[in-house]
């Protein structure tokens, strides 16, 4: 299985994965702008993706979940977390350009190019004893739109598969991605 780690960490990166980020350091294997496309992979050569708190710093998330799809093999897995938009996570970094939740994704599968196959809202632990959490993760969509800023999660996690549709659905690509 071919592993690309975009924005690796020190000490998140994924074992035997090709570390991708903008910065040179020991962990990294391949230094390269995130926000310049294309990435120096060719067409369909990933198994799996993933992006550990990287999705909320680039300047486009759509251009580049667009080379995300592009460098992916069909039935690739994507892996995303990133600080939900009510966490104080989300606006406390000041190189936070995003702020992201359950309707980003789900408005990403829409574009046909990706299918949300798990998600999972993570909550504090007092939020878990009051059941909470397994309210949020049970209906995402009606608790960000009713009670995401009473009770905010920490960060969402989602797990893509990757689409690749026929020719007929590129016009779907530039609708959406560009």
């Amino acid at each position: 299985m071919k592993i690309l780690d975009i924005g690796c960490g020190p000490h998140s990166k994924k074992e035997g994965s090709i570390g991708l980020d903008k910065r040179p350091a020991p962990h990294v294997d391949v230094v390269h702008d995130l926000n310049n496309y294309p990435y120096p992979f060719p067409d369909d050569t990933f198994d799996w993706v993933d992006m550990s708190h990287i999705i909320e710093h680039v300047d486009r998330p759509l251009h580049l979940m667009n080379e995300v799809h592009r460098i992916s093999k069909p039935g690739a897995t994507v892996r995303i977390i990133t600080p939900h938009y009510t966490s104080q996570l989300s606006y406390g970094d000041l190189e936070h350009f995003h702020h992201l939740g359950y309707i980003t994704f789900s408005t990403l599968q829409n574009t046909g190019l990706f299918v949300i196959r798990r998600h999972k809202l993570h909550f504090t632990d007092v939020y878990k004893v009051l059941g909470i959490s397994l309210l949020a993760n049970w209906f995402p969509r009606r608790w960000e739109k009713y009670l995401g800023f009473i009770f905010p999660a920490f960060y969402i996690e989602v797990w893509l598969e990757v689409l690749k549709p026929d020719a007929g659905h590129n016009a779907l690509v530039d609708k959406y991605m560009y």
